[in-house]
C-alpha cells in the first residue's frame, strides 16, 4: 500500500487538517495490518470487495461503533479514489460498500438562560485579564458558532471593526466572513488593551494563555467546561456544544438555514439541517402544552 504517498497528497494538495491526516493514517494502517494477518501481503490492486467486507465485519464483531466503522469505510473510499487518480488501480473494490446505519443523535446545546448566567458574570466580578479573556472566548464561540481550531487561530488582524465582522479560516484553509455585534466588538476592544500587557512577543492570536502564549485545545476545553458546569449544563460540555448552541438558538429565532450554513462554514446544507430537529422538538413541546387536544 502507498499510504505515505496518499497522506502527503491529502496534507499538501487537499489541505486536510492534521487531525484528519492522523485519523486516515490510523485507519489505513489498521486495514493493512488486517490484510497481512488474514490474507498475507496483498497489493492495492489485489484487494477485493470481499476482503474489505471481511475487515468491516471484524470491526463490528469487536464492538466498534457504527460511526467509527463508517469513518474507516470513508477513508478506504478516499484512498482508492486517489489510487484510481494515480492509475495504480482501474476500479475501486470499495465502490459498492454501503455505510452502516447509525442512530440519530440530536446535538446537545445549552439553554438561553444558561448562557445568560455565564455571560452576566462580567457585571458581578473584578474583570482582570483571566476573567475578561475567559468570558470573551465563551462569547465568541456562542455568538459566532466558530470551531475550536478556528478560535485558536483567530488573530487580532482578523477583527474588522469597520465592517463589524471577523475573518475566520476554517477547514482546508477556507475563509469566511462572519458578522458580529457591536457588543462583541466592544468586548474585544476592552480585552485587547489588557492583552497587550500580557502577550509574548510574536504572538498575534486573539486568545492567549495566562502566560501570554497562543491558546491550545486543552486550554480552551478546560475553560469552556468550567463555565458550562457552573451554568448547570449536563453531559458533554465542550467548545462544540457552544457551536451547537449558537446554531440552535439562531434557528429557534427564525434564522434562514442557508445563511446559517454559510456562517457555520458547512460544505453542504445536510450538515446544517441536523439543527432543525432541535427546533422541531421545541415546536412539539409548545404544541403539547398549548393545544387543548394535544
Amino acid at each position: 500500500m502507498v499510504i505515505e504517498s496518499f497522506l502527503r497528497y491529502i496534507r499538501t494538495e487537499k489541505r486536510f487538517s492534521s487531525h484528519t491526516v492522523i485519523a486516515y493514517k490510523t485507519d489505513l494502517t489498521q486495514f493493512e495490518n488486517y490484510l497481512t494477518s488474514t490474507y498475507g501481503a496483498a497489493s492495492d490492486a489485489e484487494v477485493t470487495y470481499a476482503m474489505i467486507r471481511s475487515w468491516l465485519a471484524s470491526l463490528v464483531d469487536e464492538g466498534v461503533v457504527s460511526r467509527s466503522v463508517n469513518r474507516k469505510l470513508s477513508t478506504l473510499k478516499a484512498y482508492y479514489r486517489y489510487l484510481m487518480k494515480e492509475g495504480v488501480v482501474q476500479a475501486s473494490p470499495v465502490a459498492k460498500a454501503v455505510s452502516l446505519k447509525t442512530p440519530s443523535v440530536l446535538p446537545k446545546f445549552a439553554s438561553v438562560e444558561q448562557m445568560e448566567s455565564i455571560l452576566d458574570i462580567s457585571g458581578e466580578a473584578d474583570n482582570g485579564f483571566a476573567l475578561t479573556r475567559d468570558l470573551l472566548l465563551i462569547e465568541i464561540l456562542y455568538c459566532t458558532g466558530i470551531r475550536l481550531s478556528e478560535l485558536i487561530n483567530l488573530k487580532m488582524e482578523d477583527i474588522n471593526t469597520g465592517t463589524k465582522s471577523i475573518k475566520v479560516t476554517g477547514k482546508r484553509n477556507k475563509q469566511r466572513i462572519i458578522p458580529v455585534s457591536e457588543h462583541l466588538l466592544n468586548l474585544i476592544s476592552n480585552y485587547a488593551g489588557i492583552r497587550e500587557q500580557v502577550t509574548q512577543p510574536g504572538v498575534f492570536e486573539l486568545i492567549i494563555t495566562d502566560r501570554g502564549k497562543k491558546a491550545y485545545p486543552v486550554f480552551i476545553y478546560r475553560k469552556v467546561k468550567q463555565y458550562l458546569t457552573v451554568a448547570g449544563v449536563k453531559g458533554v460540555r465542550s467548545p462544540h456544544v457552544l457551536r451547537h448552541t449558537f446554531a440552535t438558538h439562531m434557528l429557534n429565532e427564525g434564522a434562514d438555514l442557508n445563511v446559517l450554513k454559510e456562517i457555520l462554514g458547512h460544505a453542504s446544507l445536510a450538515a446544517t439541517q441536523v439543527y432543525t430537529h432541535n427546533s422541531i422538538e421545541k415546536l412539539k413541546s409548545i404544541y403539547k402544552h398549548a393545544h387543548p387536544r394535544a
